[in-house]
């Protein structure tokens, strides 16, 4: 049976993954990484064909400060592979004033000094037709955020993570591991890997490779739609910003008072417009072979539109599957693996993507026993013993 030792093993290669990767072998830091496939593909986090990335975020946390980070480390990827991953447009975050979306990214981007036009439901009304705001509502638009290509980005990062040396061993899932006297051990179905520290980012299988000490990781199916407009000009980028909304829901199911959906306009011609919830999401099973899209699930994005996009209602949908790996707050999880000294977890809750190449900074720190740039206490997996 085959045995290789390296500082760092990587089991998941998709966001987290990915960028740790890069970030850790740009440093020079020997790391192996696993995956079950072959990123990008369709069963993880990272597909779709685009991610929103925006900068008024939770104020008073390590978020902004992050998100304005991880801007930067976009662009420069783009310049040191020579792909665009990112293209800038405006943000709406839309709601009731004094729901936590809207009130936050109005404290946000007053604290922080983001550019940002705060917005009737009038004033949205006018300029956006396509977009029925209730009065009532009102609306922040982040002037320079923007979208990223996500199956590009992870392509990208796993290429950069090769050409800095690490190697990436695809289709061979980490079956085990166990944590020993100065480092881990992970069994594959190609053999034995000796590491130094283990980085667990699978996504969904995280909480099952975790055993107990995930119990508290919730993955939850995702179901994105993409709907043929009547009219393609009204929403496409530059036509239409990325929306977000956040609907009071009172007595409905999921624990939260509000429902939360996006929709993100068409990228390219004779794309569609990309919608979907952002809460309530049912739960999801890795281990099963099948993933159909129920018809309950196309009725619940219809009746947004109907409500909110109305224009889009009766058209034409295509449904596929995403998955968060929630946490019981909603944060990160980053660092230590409780009780752990050199296994290390990474779980996004639905809204890392944009932060991946800071986030490959700070867990290569905390692999290699840095301490980051941030403050990134409030995401340490130990919260929540």
């Amino acid at each position: 049976m085959p045995t290789s030792r390296t500082d760092v093993i990587v089991v998941g290669l998709g966001t987290a993954g990915a960028a740790t990767c890069m970030e850790l072998a740009r440093r020079g830091v020997s790391v192996t990484g696993f995956d079950a496939l072959r990123p990008p593909h369709r069963r993880g986090s990272h597909h779709g064909e685009s991610r929103s990335i925006r900068r008024a975020y939770l104020e008073g946390t390590a978020y902004v400060p992050m998100a304005m980070r991880a801007w930067r480390l976009w662009r420069r990827l783009e310049r040191t592979s020579g792909q665009p991953l990112l293209v800038t447009t405006g943000n709406l975050t839309i709601g009731p004033p004094d729901s936590p979306a809207v009130s936050g990214f109005v404290a946000s981007a007053r604290t922080y000094g983001i550019d940002h036009r705060e917005m009737t439901a009038a004033e949205v009304r006018r300029q956006w037709p396509q977009l029925a705001v209730p009065d009532g509502f009102s609306a922040g638009l982040e002037r320079k955020a923007g979208i990223l290509f996500p199956e590009r980005a992870v392509t990208v990062m796993l290429s950069e993570a090769e050409r800095a040396g690490a190697v990436l061993r695809f289709a061979e899932p980490a079956l085990a591991w166990e944590e020993r006297t100065g480092g881990v051990r992970v069994w594959t179905p190609s053999g034995r890997y000796e590491g130094g520290r283990l980085l667990l980012c699978a996504g969904s299988r995280t909480p099952q490779l975790l055993g107990e000490e995930g119990g508290a990781l919730q993955p939850k199916r995702v179901v994105v739609h993409w709907i043929a407009p009547p009219e393609p000009s009204h929403y496409r980028l530059g036509a239409l910003p990325v929306n977000f909304w956040q609907i009071p829901s009172p007595g409905s199911p999921g624990g939260s008072p509000y429902a939360e959906f996006y929709a993100l306009p068409i990228l390219q011609p004779g794309g569609r417009l990309k919608a979907a919830a952002h809460n309530r999401l049912k739960d999801f099973d890795p281990s099963a072979a099948a993933q159909e899209v129920a018809k309950e699930e196309k009725k619940k994005i219809r009746r947004f539109l109907g409500s909110f996009l109305p224009e889009l209602n009766g058209g034409d949908i295509r449904s596929d599957l995403c998955t968060y790996t929630l946490t019981p707050d909603g944060d990160f999880a980053l660092g230590a693996a409780a009780g752990r000294d050199n296994v290390f977890l990474a779980a996004l809750a639905g809204h890392g993507f944009k932060f991946a190449p800071v986030l490959g900074e700070i867990l290569a720190d905390r692999l290699t026993g840095q301490e980051p740039s941030f403050d990134t206490a409030m995401f340490a997996p130990d919260r929540f013993r």
